[in-house]
Order: C-alpha cells, then structure tokens, then sequence
C-alpha cells in the first residue's frame, strides 16, 4: 500500500480523533457520554464510539473510573504520552549536548508481540529506529514507556543507555542502565567525543526527515487554506473543521522527533506549520473549546 494512502487511512481513525479531542479540551480526562457526544460532532455513531473507546481500553490506551452510572476515561500508557507531547510542544528544541538516549532491545520471535508492542510504544513517544534492536533520541523518553517496561518478558531484554556519536567508526556507546525481570537502573555516562554532523546524519536516517519534511510543508500549505475561510459559527462544524484540518498534522508531528537545530536539515518547516498551527487555534479554539465544554457541562 502507498504509504501516504496508509497515512491517510490513520488520520482519520478514532484514536486519531480521540486525541484531538483530548488535546483540545485541554484535559487528560473525560466523561464517557461527553466523548461519545463529541465523536458524533465528528461523524461516530454512537454505538460506533462506545466500540472504539472499548478498543483503547483494551489496548491499553485509555483507562476508565466510575462515577455512579458514568464513566470516566483517562489518557493512559504511550498514547497518553503522545498526546500530552503533542498538546505541551511549543516547538521550544532541546539542547544538543552530544549524545543520544537510546533503547537497545532483544526481544525474541517467541516475544513477537511484545517486541511489536515495545517498537509501536517507543515510537509513539518520540524514539526513533536507527538499527534493528537500536532506537534512539535526544532526550530521555523513557518515561513515556513506563507500563511496556514493566513488562519485558524473561526472555528478552531492553537497555537504556547514551550513544555519543564518533568521527571515527560512527559511536559508542556510554553506561547503560538494564530493564528486564523488573529491574530498572538508571543510564548514565557520557561517552567520547561527538560529532554533530555524524549526529545529524544518523537523525536524518532514524526519522526519515526528508520525507517529513515534505509532508510539513503540504501541512502548512493547506493550513494557510483553511485560514483564508471564514469560522463557522456552529461549534460542532467548528469542530468538525478544526479536526479535519489540524488532525493529519498532529499524526505526522508525531514523526517530528523535536531535534535539537544543530541535527535538522537546512530550512526544516516545523517552525512555520507551528506558527500555523498556532493561528488556526487563535482563530477556532474559542468557539470549539466553548462548545467541547457545553458537551461536557452537559452531563453534569
């Protein structure tokens, strides 16, 4: 399957919908009848919803508490980490300080489905797959990752650590910390001396920047669009806009790793969509943040 019609596919899933949902009310926990309410603004049927919101807390991306006869869900695991990444980016880089966090990862093919969980998760959260069993990041991630460490089967292995890039052969790696068996040692050392342009190229490789570069800049293209029309101003068709024009953006800002400027390519267009970004919500969010909270006053 292409890949950009696969992309599409995934923009417009009911995870992808919750999580704009969440980001957009500003909260990390919301009432089961208002998300249902809020999923129809969107084109769910209800029963539709229930369905979807009963998949994530299977696949442990969401959690629920009971109040009386309504339910309460909550942002949970990788996902929920995800989302808060994506609502808290102020598109402010972090430091390069020359080193790379990495996860180092064994998992056997009579782990498979914890490895594919393992990858899914560390993804989600920002790391990304220099080699098979190394995924790296310049910041510690880790903590996104919490519940799918907790979990590392007998069998198999996962190792933080820091890998300083090296002129020489490519890197090296500093002091490792062990998860496995339901120990976690913290990582620690630094390493030899880095090299920003290894740094950047083995960036360049583990996110594939090239190609979210590209779909950056058709992003903040038709963003510009959007904001050339008129808000509406019923807030479900608010809603409904605001979702369809941010919701593909916030999938493949989660292929946005927030490298430090030292490891981007040359004109990288985070700054300019964020900016976008940035004047869609002063435009639409005060009607829809108004009517997410009609929803929620709705049911008590």
């Amino acid at each position: 399957m292409n890949e950009n019609v696969h992309r599409d596919r995934r923009q417009g899933t009911p995870a992808a919908l919750v999580a704009g949902l969440f980001g957009t009310a500003g909260r990390s926990v919301l009432p089961g009848p208002a998300l249902v309410a809020l999923l129809g603004d969107l084109g769910l049927r209800p029963d539709a919803a229930r369905r979807a919101l009963a998949r994530m807390r299977e696949a442990g991306q969401l959690t629920t508490t009971r109040r009386g006869r309504r339910v309460d869900h909550h942002l949970a695991g990788a996902f929920g980490a995800s989302v808060l990444r994506l609502r808290d980016d102020r598109g402010t880089p972090p430091r390069w300080d020359g080193a790379f966090h990495t996860l180092l990862h064994h998992v056997p093919e009579s782990a498979r489905p914890y490895r594919d969980r393992f990858r899914r998760a560390a993804v989600l959260v920002g790391y990304g797959p220099w080699q098979p069993g190394v995924l790296i990041s310049p910041v510690d991630r880790s903590a996104g990752l919490r519940d799918v460490l907790a979990d590392v089967p007998p069998e198999a292995s996962v190792v933080l650590g820091r890998l300083v890039p090296d002129d020489g052969w490519g890197g090296s790696v500093g002091s490792v910390g062990s998860v496995g068996d339901g120990a976690l040692l913290a990582p620690g050392g630094s390493g030899g001396t880095s090299s920003t342009t290894v740094a950047a190229a083995m960036a360049r490789r583990a996110w594939a920047l090239d190609d979210v570069a590209a779909d950056l800049r058709a992003h903040h293209a038709r963003l510009l669009d959007v904001l050339d029309r008129p808000v509406p101003d019923d807030g479900a068709a608010a809603l409904k806009r605001l979702s369809d024009a941010t919701g593909p953006v916030y999938v493949d800002l989660l292929r946005d790793p927030g490298l430090p400027v030292e490891l981007l390519p040359a004109d990288w267009p985070g700054a300019d969509l964020r900016a976008a970004l940035g004047r869609v919500a002063v435009a639409y969010l005060p009607t829809v943040v108004a009517h997410v909270h009609a929803r929620i006053a709705d049911v008590g």
